[in-house]
């Protein structure tokens, strides 16, 4: 009987009547709460991604060290597309190599650049209160999560480009198709998952989740237009040559 009252919430920890019960936090959140992590540098970033998201996820909300969270995003989403776009050209051939590290940045990052505006107006106008910095940060935190993924995946990358001989360029066409799409989900993740826990934590919204992933649309057909606008992958364009048509239309040409 006694372990009966015992379990018996009091009234006064009751919500009001008629509200409901609030939810026991999930286990990852948790986990974010007890993150802990401050940015020495930009080149320690990428280890508060990996280890510390919930410490990140805060400094984001609170406007804390945005400065070097930009740069250290920055620097890694560059790097990461490069090595990543070297390991793409060499599908093409060693002469490839140079000319799709160089545009394969050039596409993550001018996508990024493009929908950057729309990202915060968007988020601002449906109620999320972020400066524009925040929007910034949490676009390159995007990107940079997504470079994680490719330089995970860039040693199997690596390994089957130089071990397949050129009748397999089907298959490592689609391996790399899934691998992109692989470090774009992942990339979401981590943004809406952030949007997550700092609901939970402050009862804020840092972003609206439904406008981040319409905006997730619209940033992955950017992206595919600019790839085949500058075609990182044609090898019968020069360095600063473009070609305007649709996507759909280059990936439908025989």
């Amino acid at each position: 009987m006694s372990t009966e009252l015992e379990a018996i919430q009091p009234l006064d920890s009751l919500p009001p009547y008629g509200r409901a019960v609030a939810a026991p936090p999930r286990p990852w959140f948790t986990r974010w709460d007890n993150d802990r992590f401050s940015p020495a540098s930009p080149l320690s970033v990428g280890g508060g991604l990996l280890r510390a998201q919930g410490a990140v996820a805060r400094d984001l909300f609170e406007a804390r060290g945005l400065n070097t969270y930009i740069a250290g995003c920055g620097l890694l989403m560059v790097f990461a597309s490069l090595l990543y776009g070297a390991i793409l050209g060499s599908v093409a051939g060693a002469g490839q190599v140079v000319y799709a590290a160089v545009k394969f940045p050039v596409v993550i990052v001018g996508a990024c650049a493009i929908c950057l505006p729309s990202f915060y107006v968007f988020q601002a106008l449906t109620g999320a209160r972020l400066s524009f910095k925040q929007a910034v940060a949490a676009v390159l935190m995007l990107g940079a999560a997504a470079g994680l993924i490719l330089l995970g995946c860039a040693p199997i990358a690596w390994f089957f480009s130089v071990s397949t001989s050129e009748d397999a360029s089907g298959f490592l066409g689609l391996m790399h198709a899934v691998v992109i799409a692989l470090s774009t989900t992942f990339g979401f993740h981590f943004i809406a998952r952030t949007h997550r826990y700092v609901a939970w934590k402050h009862g804020e919204r840092l972003f609206d989740g439904r406008v981040l992933t319409l905006w997730l649309g619209l940033l992955v057909l950017v992206a595919a237009q600019m790839a085949s606008f500058i075609g990182p992958l044609d090898p019968g364009r020069g360095m600063l040559e473009t070609r305007r048509g649709f996507f759909l239309s280059a990936l439908l040409e025989p």
